[in-house]
């Protein structure tokens, strides 16, 4: 379907591939991963676009080799490869030629592919009962929260909004080739079980980025790495099995090179000696007297200067092995205020809805809420896309207020909210003017914080609003240490960043002394975090459940009847 040969991609910044090769074939299903900023979404877009056409803004280009195949841009047929982008889904792309983007923002799931079915588009009808199936099974599983029959796209959480959008691309018969750009950022559990079994019943092929590991071992079949020295690395072993020999292949490296280094002085101490010897013997002289034992020091001397020569060549010889060059990782030195008497949480019979007291006053179809959460405590929060989570951690953030009920928040609390202020960072300035004006530090100063939380020289700099989502996260998590705020509002804390990044966020938080109140549907990162309370919210309200994999086993079976059934 598409094959990279001797393929070297590069943006204005730096470059990305280096005259790499790679072949995708029908049926696959492929997990691209590498660092953040290592090029993993350009590749993505080189692929579905080819070389740039527009000359005056090249975000990326191609600077050697070529991408061909079946599905490359000059061969493919119209409307077989489609991106899901990460950030911005193209409904467009998924509806051609009924209107425009805003246009079909303003439609419901079904009156999209009604008006596709008006402009003679032969897939839709099919589309159409398919979706209707799936999302009337589907209503076991959380989909009916996101009121798909009446609610305009534009409307949508942004995980109804994906899950609809990845629904109708992989049912459609004439999109036989994917790149998915994290597909698992904004979707619930029972959404990530149903896409990853959608994936497998397909029958399609995907290229998929993505830094959740639970997902990537139930979906791939091939691994493609792209690596710090430009380099793409294909292995058709499950991704944690490719994790764990790539970690253990970099600890053999790690000793073979000690051992190298080990041995190499020996050797040059060795050599050193003999050399020293050979440089004693060529000037030993005794006189007329001992020219018997002068020719004996030289002949010795020659041979020691030998087999420097010789230890010489042999050390130079051997195979260079590589030093390991380690990551500096990312720290987050988190040290909160502390507290004081004053600093639980507590929600009291809460509605949550938008627009209180006004003429647009909208309750959610939830019951009451009540929660106390004291100081210390660590707090898991799953349900279904659209089901209320956002809005109650928006409510406790004070961003919304609660149709009824009372949201006490103790005057000693400092909060840290990662999903309000995502939304409220200024864009037109950069990092490190940001923080300064923030934290009242000087501009060098803020600029080293900044750099010691991973951002790169050149993104301290740099306008917020180009930053990547991930370095966006980071510099959130920079201001929340420097601010030493003692409450995490977390939503989706690990979305757009990378598996290394991922590990260190979930180490800070682990020591963090403070209270934690985190929405998640990442199975690893709940996991690994050291929670003490998980809670599900869903239409029959707030309940306390003993842990995520319990949600899980529950689920499961049932999505995967859901999909089998949707392909039949």
């Amino acid at each position: 379907m598409l094959k990279l040969s001797s393929l070297s991609l590069a943006t204005p910044d730096k470059p990305l591939l280096d005259t790499v090769d790679a072949i995708l074939v029908d049926g696959d299903i492929v997990g691209l991963v590498g660092p953040n900023g290592s090029g993993k979404s350009t590749l993505l877009r080189a692929l579905l676009n080819g070389t740039p056409k527009e000359v005056f803004e090249p975000y990326y280009s191609i600077t050697s080799g070529r991408i061909h195949g079946s599905h490359s841009i000059d061969e493919r047929e119209p409307g077989s490869v489609l991106l899901v982008d990460q950030d911005i889904l193209s409904w467009s792309s998924l509806f051609p030629g009924i209107g425009t983007e805003e246009e079909i923002r303003n439609m419901t799931v079904p009156d999209a592919l009604d008006m596709a079915i008006a402009v003679e588009n032969i897939a839709a009808d099919e589309d159409k009962e398919t979706w209707r199936r799936l999302n009337i099974a589907a209503s076991a599983v959380g989909w009916g929260t996101a009121n798909y029959n009446t609610t305009p796209i534009s409307v949508l959480s942004p995980g109804s909004a994906l899950r609809a959008y990845l629904a109708v691309a992989m049912h459609r018969p004439s999109i036989e080739l994917l790149f998915m750009d994290e597909p698992t950022n904004h979707l619930d559990l029972p959404s990530i079980l149903w896409l990853q079994h959608t994936i497998r019943e397909s029958g399609k092929t995907f290229i998929i980025v993505s830094h959740d590991e639970t997902f990537l071992d139930a979906v791939v079949t091939k691994i493609w790495e792209i690596g710090d020295d430009d380099s793409l690395t294909v292995s058709s072993a499950k991704y944690s099995d490719y994790k764990h020999a790539k970690m253990v292949a970099i600890e053999n490296q790690r000793r073979a090179y000690d051992d190298q280094q080990h041995r190499n002085e020996q050797l040059t101490t060795a050599i050193t000696k003999l050399k020293v010897a050979t440089k004693r013997g060529e000037f030993f002289d005794y006189g007329d007297a001992s020219k018997l034992q002068k020719k004996f020091k030289r002949d010795r001397a020659g041979r020691s200067g030998r087999k420097a020569a010789a230890l010489e060549t042999f050390r130079d010889s051997q195979e260079v092995v590589e030093q390991v060059i380690d990551h500096a990782p990312l720290q987050l030195r988190f040290d909160p205020l502390g507290h004081g008497i004053d600093s639980s949480i507590q929600i009291e019979s809460v509605i949550l809805g938008f627009g209180r007291g006004t003429d647009h006053e909208t309750a959610l179809p939830l019951p009451p809420i009540s929660l106390r959460v004291d100081f210390g405590e660590r707090v898991a929060l799953i349900g279904y896309n659209g089901v209320g989570k956002s809005t109650l951690l928006q409510t406790i953030t004070r961003n919304f207020e609660p149709i009824s009920g009372t949201v006490s928040i103790g005057r000693d609390l400092r909060i840290g909210s990662l999903m309000q202020e995502h939304q409220s960072l200024p864009r037109d300035i950069t990092p490190r003017d940001h923080i300064a004006a923030l934290c009242g530090l000087s501009r060098f100063a803020a600029g080293t914080r900044v750099i010691s939380y991973g951002l790169t020289i050149h993104q301290v700099d740099s306008p917020i609003s180009e930053l990547n989502p991930g370095a966006r996260a980071r510099l959130l998590l920079a201001t929340f240490a420097i601010r030493r705020v003692n409450v995490l509002i977390l939503d989706e804390p690990t979305n757009h960043l990378d598996e290394e990044a991922i590990h260190e966020v979930i180490a800070s938080i682990n020591v963090f002394e403070g209270t934690v109140f985190v929405v998640s549907h990442d199975r690893s990162l709940l996991n690994e975090m050291k929670l003490t309370r998980f809670y599900r919210l869903s239409a029959e309200g707030l309940s306390e459940i003993e842990s995520v994999e319990h949600f899980v086993e529950d689920t499961e079976p049932l999505v995967e009847k859901i999909v089998i059934d949707s392909f039949k």
